[in-house]
């Protein structure tokens, strides 16, 4: 595979065997180089950097599904599906070649603002910005300085992760039924469990809002699932 991988691999492995570091599911699936490795390979490619911030302060735009501003996830299925900014596409780097004609169908414009990452310095983005750029993207950014996405807003899960996370005890929430919260507002529910909103696709800009609700509440762990009930059952 030509990705940016085969340039910096050299010396990302340096640190990383050094550091020995490899983690669960919210935390990446591969060993990660030092931020300022992954910086300066972003300088090196003459792509801009962005953190958590930046990406919040568009993600109204994220959410009005313009296509103007954009966000691709390069991670694994697997990780994907357990959490991701909302509205992600997911192109796992090493299978570009096959999913990239699926992503050229959505038609997103060449100068769109593309961002790869959820805020961790991973090299994954940076190998996906590469093969988009001789595709003729021109406005990526690389999300890949800190704090972790996750670690600032609600999220987006798919049907499989949603799936998990209520085999996992998550308290699962049928926003067709309580689409005011009211319930579960009232329900006093502890506020470091994870809380999966479900909500049919349809109103999804009604799912995004009631996710960022319940998160300014001070429910630190709060998931959108954008379809039924019966899909994660």
């Amino acid at each position: 595979m030509k990705h940016v991988k085969h340039l910096l691999w050299p010396a990302l492995l340096a640190t990383t065997l050094v550091s020995g570091t490899v983690y669960a599911q919210s935390e990446p699936s591969i060993a990660l180089p030092p931020a300022e490795v992954i910086m300066k390979a972003a300088a090196d490619m003459g792509v801009e950097v962005v953190n958590t911030d930046y990406v919040l302060a568009r993600l109204p735009q994220l959410l009005s599904g313009s296509g103007q501003v954009f966000v691709i996830d390069a991670r694994p299925g697997r990780n994907y599906d357990e959490g991701h900014v909302p509205t992600a596409y997911n192109i796992f780097d090493a299978k570009f070649k096959l999913l990239y004609p699926d992503f050229e169908k959505l038609g997103i414009a060449k100068d769109a603002e593309i961002f790869l990452g959820i805020g961790r310095p991973c090299p994954m983005s940076l190998n996906n910005i590469k093969l988009l750029k001789e595709k003729g993207y021109t406005n990526l950014k690389a999300f890949v300085k800190g704090p972790v996405y996750f670690e600032k807003s609600y999220f987006e899960v798919s049907a499989k992760g949603a799936k998990k996370a209520a085999g996992k005890g998550a308290r699962i929430v049928d926003l067709s039924q309580d689409p005011a919260l009211a319930t579960f507002m009232a329900s006093s529910a502890p506020k470091d469990r994870l809380v999966v909103l479900v909500g049919p696709p349809a109103s999804k800009a009604d799912n995004y809002a009631a996710a960022a609700k319940v998160y300014g509440a001070g429910y630190i762990k709060t998931a959108v699932f954008n379809g039924a009930l019966a899909d994660i059952q």
